[in-house]
């Protein structure tokens, strides 16, 4: 743990050095520059992240840093265009993103990116505010955070589960392991693991979402559509798309976004992928987006966007940073530094990107010294 915090504090004592204006104007002569992408989930405006929540001040941190540095607020729709069209984009281009639809992402997140007149794309899980489910992933929270076990036997898809309860730290834990055992079923066992994991924990799943868990309703996204924000399809039930059949995430696809059709003016026909790892879509997920008329996706693979990548394929699969808690990596992910890295092609997504008959694009940056 020791080890950790001296990381942090050295990251966070190096990194503004490394990202400051006279290092980048050498640096950016030597390396090119990445369009980094942010994603946020849960906010709170509380003054430390609980839970793994972004807080309301660390956002407002985050803009003011990128204000003050001369960073170029872009829409996520303004970069697949623009990539698309094989044409400029401004210098030190940065987009934001928001993925469920939660309404103290409405609440906190959306009104911070409005003030820093920052475009912010909601991917929304359209089940969860037509009000017909909460996510699997939701549910697995709830029951940790709400189980007054401290310790906690379950099984999922037959192996023994041993988890500990003790502390806020060791449930932050639990939660997380669950999460990565259950992202492996099969969505046809989701049901039974959560009923499972339920009874072993002696609680019960409430049929609606709880006020923690409450999502934005549509009348609420068709205001902040109003506002300038815009909205995009993130499934309608969050379930991981490569573990269903063709037909179901067919019909993740095509519902959700017929669905946001229905309900909004001007939705943005880019995809988020349910968990968005490498392994949670491929080539049969990329066409059925293609066939939809989908303009692009985008994944949770960390990594900033390289003008090099050269086929359409990628438009469909860009990386995403979740937005760190640390200031230190902020401005790392922002900067030269993080495209001397390597790219996100290295962690395993290339097979599932590259392919014949694939259009081959251009693109290219302004000057951003």
């Amino acid at each position: 743990m020791q080890d950790k915090i001296l990381k942090y504090n050295i990251k966070n004592i190096v990194m503004p050095l490394l990202a400051s204006c006279p290092v980048s104007a050498i640096a950016n002569l030597f390396f090119s520059r990445g369009i980094p992408l942010f994603m946020l989930h849960r906010m709170t405006h509380a003054s430390q992240p609980e839970n793994g929540k972004t807080t309301s001040r660390h956002l407002r941190r985050c803009l003011q840093y990128l204000v003050r540095n001369k960073y170029n607020f872009i829409s996520l729709e303004k970069l697949v265009l623009t990539l698309r069209n094989g044409e400029a984009l401004p210098p030190k281009p940065v987009v934001f993103t928001l993925d469920d639809g939660y309404v103290d992402q409405a609440e906190i997140a959306v009104p911070i990116f409005l003030e820093f007149n920052c475009p912010v794309t909601f991917f929304v899980i359209t089940g969860m505010l037509d009000r017909t489910l909460w996510p699997w992933d939701a549910r697995v929270s709830w029951i940790i955070e709400t189980t007054g076990k401290t310790s906690l036997n379950t099984t999922i898809s037959g192996k023994p589960v041993n988890l500990n309860l003790g502390s806020s730290h060791e449930r932050r834990l639990a939660r997380r392991l669950l999460h990565n055992h259950i992202r492996e079923a099969s969505a046809a066992d989701m049901p039974e693991i959560l009923l499972q994991l339920a009874g072993d924990a002696d609680v019960v799943i409430p049929q609606e979402a709880p006020d923690a868990y409450r999502p934005l309703s549509w009348e609420m996204a068709r205001q902040l559509e109003q506002d300038g924000v815009q909205f995009a399809p993130h499934s309608v039930t969050h379930n991981i798309l490569s573990r269903l059949g063709r037909e179901a995430q067919e019909r993740e696809i095509h519902d959700s976004w017929l669905t946001m059709t229905n309900e909004l003016a001007r939705p943005l026909k880019i995809f988020c992928y349910p968990t968005g790892r490498a392994q949670d879509f491929g080539h049969r997920e990329i066409e059925t987006l293609k066939s939809n008329g989908f303009l692009g996706a985008v994944t949770t693979i960390p990594g900033v966007y390289k003008s090099e990548y050269p086929t359409e394929q990628h438009i469909y699969s860009l990386p995403r940073f979740s937005l760190p808690h640390s200031m230190g990596e902020f401005m790392q992910y922002c900067s030269w530094i993080e495209s001397t890295r390597g790219n996100y092609l290295q962690s395993g997504q290339t097979s599932c990107l590259s392919g014949n008959g694939a259009r081959h694009f251009r693109v290219q940056h302004s000057n951003d010294l």
